[in-house]
């Protein structure tokens, strides 16, 4: 009898930690969620087909909304509120990846500048998740980060991981098992598609390399980027770099979709979907 409740012990506890290492999600970059009934019904439309996939959570890969960059906080809260009412038609959790139209008030155009303080990123670590953080899903670790850097004299942005978070990812680091397979989330491209096809294009985007150099002794997997509503598949040195296209209107059909991801026994598989709407049309 105590052999019997042994086995079922046993079976009980692989069987747990192999639902553990089975589970999906759904990549979605570059959405541009805006109060415009086009852009509103579409996303209705993508938001029953991503959950018709059945994955555990969305990964967002930044802007969202289109654009708090250049408007007042009071204008940027009403795109934010625009996505919350949107994104709760969403039957899972979602984790989000700040991108450069999540930023508040940063061009000249907006009015406002540091002091107020819905400026920059302030207005959306309020509302949501610090800027960048990690989280784990079924044995995997998810690294997202903010690839934003707001350039405050010249009244815009580049692109960029700063030091802050340079230090932070090395210290979070060391307390990860060098095996535990790791996914990065970055709005701007670590590894941009445009230079397959424009040789004046750099590979490599500021400080990629130095990112990248720091997961080079750990189980890096996957890079997924947003940015350029690009769709990039490289396979490169045991590492997926995929940039996740877009589903904002206005992106060319071979581009218009999102990736679904799906983990079973440690093994990622990437697809890209397709969205189903209506082709975009141009704004």
């Amino acid at each position: 009898m105590n052999r019997l409740k042994l086995c079922f012990i046993l079976l009980f506890q692989v069987t747990f930690l192999f639902a553990q290492n089975n589970f999906s999600f759904v990549f979605l970059p570059d959405i541009h969620l805006q109060p415009d009934s086009a852009v509103v019904t579409g996303f209705e439309v993508l938001a029953k087909q991503i959950n018709r996939l059945h994955s555990d959570f969305v990964l967002t890969g930044g802007d969202m909304i289109y654009t708090a960059k250049n408007v007042s906080g009071d204008k940027a809260k009403v795109l934010f509120d625009l996505m919350d009412k949107e994104f709760k038609m969403l039957k899972m959790p979602v984790y989000m990846t700040m991108g450069n139209h999540e930023n508040v008030g940063i061009t000249k155009e907006s009015g406002i500048d540091r002091t107020d303080p819905t400026w920059g990123k302030q207005l959306y670590q309020n509302r949501y998740a610090n800027r960048y953080y990690t989280f784990n899903y079924g044995g995997w670790k998810f690294f997202v980060l903010d690839g934003i850097m707001i350039l405050e004299q010249e009244k815009n942005y580049t692109q960029g991981v700063d030091s802050l978070q340079i230090e932070w990812i090395r210290n979070e680091l060391l307390t990860t098992d060098k095996n535990t397979p790791i996914i990065i989330s970055i709005h701007p491209p670590l590894i941009n598609p445009h230079a397959i096809s424009d040789p004046d294009s750099r590979a490599l985007s500021v400080n990629s390399a130095k990112v990248l150099n720091l997961f080079k002794d750990y189980n890096l997997r996957i890079v997924l980027e947003g940015h350029t509503h690009l769709y990039m598949n490289l396979y490169f040195k045991g590492v997926y770099y995929i940039s996740g296209g877009s589903t904002a209107y206005g992106t060319d059909s071979e581009d218009d979709g999102f990736i679904f991801v799906k983990v079973r026994r440690n093994t990622e598989n990437l697809q890209f979907i397709k969205t189903t709407r209506l082709t975009p049309v141009s704004k």
